[in-house]
């Protein structure tokens, strides 16, 4: 899970974790949640659940408990996620697992825009539908080294082949054991008028 992968990257690091709290992602309990955070004083909180509840708790963390750092992972979807916080998201810390989606020069983020407007009609670029593209990309070349006629098993073995696979400016590499593609992580701010600062 996410939060997992948060407390082993924290522990890593020699970064103790002085709460972990779970919230159900259906009627979250998010005053529980507000409570067990108050009483633990973390100097920062990361979030690593959709959106709304993560909107939810740090709106209702932040006042209860004024001074918190908030951060959260790309899991959320930064753009929904600072949409629903609004003017509440000035300050928190959303990572990102793509480049930036108004960063042209990188070929595959270029790419991603032009089809993006075309498809839409719109410009409202983000992080989650730029991984998608991405991760297109990254499916049919395994479909394409599959063959004729691929199967689970030979696209999986397709996908193991691919490493330094160059998306466009972005490289991935997969290998046996080896899934994450990449290691690309971009940390960006929220800031007074709720754009990522990255």
């Amino acid at each position: 899970s996410t939060k997992s992968a948060v407390q082993r990257a924290l522990a890593k690091r020699n970064f103790k974790t002085t709460v972990a709290i779970g919230i159900t992602r259906v009627n979250p309990d998010v005053k529980k949640a507000v409570d067990e955070m108050v009483k633990a004083k973390p100097d920062v909180m990361i979030t690593t659940t959709l959106f709304k509840p993560s909107a939810d708790f740090i709106k209702e963390a932040r006042a209860a408990n004024p001074g918190t750092q908030f951060a959260s992972t790309s899991f959320a979807g930064p753009n929904v996620l600072m949409r629903a916080l609004g003017p509440e998201g000035a300050g928190v810390a959303i990572s990102q697992v793509v480049p930036p989606v108004t960063n042209r020069s990188v070929p595959v983020v270029a790419e991603y825009m032009v089809a993006f407007e075309k498809l839409t009609g719109k410009q409202n670029f983000g992080a989650t539908s730029l991984e998608s593209f991405i991760a297109a990309k990254v499916l049919v070349e395994g479909l394409r080294r599959a063959g004729a006629n691929p199967t689970r098993d030979g696209l999986v073995k397709a996908l193991e082949t691919m490493d330094g696979f160059d998306a466009g400016g972005f490289r991935l590499s997969f290998g046996p054991g080896r899934h994450d593609g990449t290691r690309f992580v971009e940390l960006g701010v929220v800031d007074g008028r709720g754009k990522l600062v990255e």
